[in-house]
């Protein structure tokens, strides 16, 4: 049995949401930038007592003058004390190369929060590389042609399938605080 006007109604509901789309995308910003500076990071597990420094490059596509898709890559080299009861051995280093994509939202043009996924790749001996996931938020000061990008942001290595035996940079459940500070243009 046809229905008068059901696909007349569907093609409205389509029309509808498709103008809405565009009269959302119409005034996006199309704007690609990058950021590039150090970071600071102090670890939130306090067994493990990590301090590190590093560097960080984020490529940021402004699709709508409220959201960014991000993708960052850094280096983080840090120091501790930890030892190793299973390997028998002191770490005094490790170095961990986040790989992430995600999203930022801007309140204001100056003021953004955020979150990211992807992977913590090993960059030493007597870790894995894990999952990442990483909130964050931060504050872009306007600096001759470009920015600058203060941020602080939550890294968290959330604690994975493993082995009793393994050390928590083995098997994560460790998280560290950055300060990031870049230039952005």
């Amino acid at each position: 049995m046809r229905i008068p006007g059901r696909y007349s109604c569907m093609k409205k509901i389509i029309s509808l949401l498709s103008l809405s789309l565009l009269t959302i995308a119409a005034p996006a910003q199309k704007k690609f930038t990058v950021s590039i500076g150090p970071s600071a990071s102090i670890s939130t597990l306090r067994a493990l007592d990590a301090k590190g420094i590093g560097g960080f490059v984020t490529g940021a596509y402004h699709f709508h003058p409220t959201f960014a898709v991000t993708a960052t890559v850094g280096y983080e080299h840090f120091s501790t004390d930890f030892y190793d009861p299973w390997a028998h051995v002191n770490i005094t280093t490790f170095n961990l190369v986040p790989v992430m994509a995600g999203m930022r939202y801007y309140p204001w043009p100056f003021l953004y929060g955020g979150v990211s996924t992807g992977i913590a790749i090993k960059g030493s001996e007597h870790m894995r590389s894990r999952l990442a996931i990483a909130p964050a938020a931060g504050y872009l000061l306007p600096v001759g042609k470009g920015k600058i990008d203060m941020g602080l942001q939550l890294t968290g290595i959330p604690q994975g399938m493993g082995i009793p035996e393994q050390n928590v940079l083995e098997k994560g459940g460790y998280s560290y605080l950055s300060l990031r500070v870049g230039y952005n243009w």
